[in-house]
């Protein structure tokens, strides 16, 4: 199947944030990622209500070392350096539910969002780049493009 997953891992769309609106399972996503050379991490958004969840969260999925400080300083330094997840063509976060995050805190998933465009625009200047896929993002990233 075609898509524009395909094209993003490809290298012929940007990096970026993006909403993903494609039916596609995560399991199918990291499968994909995987014979694309693309390291894969999910972070599962059921259980983020709050900044200390999703740093929890990301240092989980993303295999921080134990030196990440869980705040949003130590997780941009950590986004920008992943050199700890050797990744031959880039690294692929899937957010899932992020919605509910989006609605507990309104304001600290608004600097989480900012983190993560920080650290996608500065990969794409020091690859493997990186990509955040959001799925039921609701409203709070109505202004984030769709893949």
């Amino acid at each position: 199947m075609k898509d524009r997953l395909d094209d993003l891992l490809a290298g012929r769309i940007a990096p970026d944030v993006y909403r993903l609106t494609q039916p596609i399972l995560a399991n199918e996503i990291a499968a994909r990622a995987d014979r694309c050379g693309w390291r894969f991490a999910r972070l599962e958004g059921r259980q983020i209500r709050s900044k200390a969840a999703f740093l929890e969260a990301c240092s989980r999925a993303l295999a921080f070392p134990a030196y990440f400080g869980r705040n949003w300083d130590a997780l941009a330094d950590c986004l920008r350096d992943l050199s700890w997840a050797p990744a031959a063509a880039g690294h692929l976060v899937l957010y899932e539910d992020a919605g509910i995050f989006a609605a507990a805190a309104p304001a600290d998933f608004a600097v989480a969002l900012d983190v993560l465009r920080a650290a996608v625009a500065y990969r794409r200047d020091a690859p493997p780049p990186l990509v955040v896929l959001l799925r039921r993002a609701g409203r709070a990233a109505a202004l984030v493009s769709r893949l």
